[in-house]
C-alpha cells in the first residue's frame, strides 16, 4: 500500500492545454525491465500513466476526479503488477514534492 499521510494536500494544478508531470507513484521492476506510474494534470482532474520500458511506453491511463481515485487506482496497478512477478523499488518520489 502507498503511503502518502499529507495525499489531502496534493493540489490539482491549473490547467494551462498540456499535462504537467507531478510525481513518480511507484516504481517496479521485472528481468532489467522499469515500469512506472506517474501522476499528471489533467484538466478533468489528474492522470495516471502507466509506463513501461525505455522509452517509457504508456501501458494504460487513467484520468482521476479525486484524490481518493488516484490512490486507489495507483495501488491497485501497483498490487496488479506485483501479482505478475514485478518487484517494487523504493525509489518513486512523493506527490507532495
Amino acid at each position: 500500500m502507498l503511503d502518502f499521510p499529507a495525499m489531502d494536500a496534493l493540489e490539482r494544478p491549473d490547467w494551462h492545454g498540456s499535462p504537467v508531470h507531478l510525481a513518480e507513484l511507484f516504481l517496479v521492476r521485472k528481468n532489467h525491465v522499469e515500469a512506472r506510474c506517474v501522476l499528471r494534470s489533467h484538466q478533468a482532474g489528474w492522470e495516471l500513466c502507466l509506463q513501461v520500458g525505455l522509452n517509457r511506453d504508456f501501458l494504460q491511463t487513467k484520468v482521476c476526479r479525486t484524490q481518493d481515485e488516484v490512490l486507489n487506482t495507483s495501488e491497485q496497478w501497483k498490487a496488479e503488477m506485483i501479482g505478475k512477478g514485478w518487484q517494487a523499488s523504493s525509489r518513486a518520489s512523493d506527490p507532495r514534492k
